[in-house]
């Protein structure tokens, strides 16, 4: 009998942390499409001080992810990179940009 009890006591703990699990997963997940995935970038280019106020666009085909627009200069130009090689759900970058 304690070993059933046993048995089951696991089987629960083991069930909490399974639905736990699978809960949180929606929070971490990346965006399905590549149309998703460019507007959660071009959010974080919006969002941040420095990217915020170049002329840019992004385009992503399965993963790859092309950044067009202008900047006013080279450190610009390098964290729009940053901020799209950390986006999830993007996994190269193309620069297409030019200097004004």
């Amino acid at each position: 009998m304690k070993t059933i009890r046993l048995l089951a006591s696991v089987c629960l703990l083991f069930a909490g942390f399974g639905c736990t699990a699978l809960q949180d997963a929606g929070w971490d997940a990346e965006p399905a499409s590549d149309e998703g995935i460019a507007a959660l970038a071009s959010s974080r280019l919006n969002s941040d001080s420095m990217t915020a106020s170049a002329t840019l666009s992004i385009t992503v085909d399965s993963g790859m992810a092309t950044l067009y627009g202008t900047v006013p200069n080279q450190a610009t130009r390098q964290r729009a990179i940053q901020i799209l090689e950390g986006t999830p759900g993007i996994f190269d970058v193309l620069d297409r940009t030019r200097r004004r």
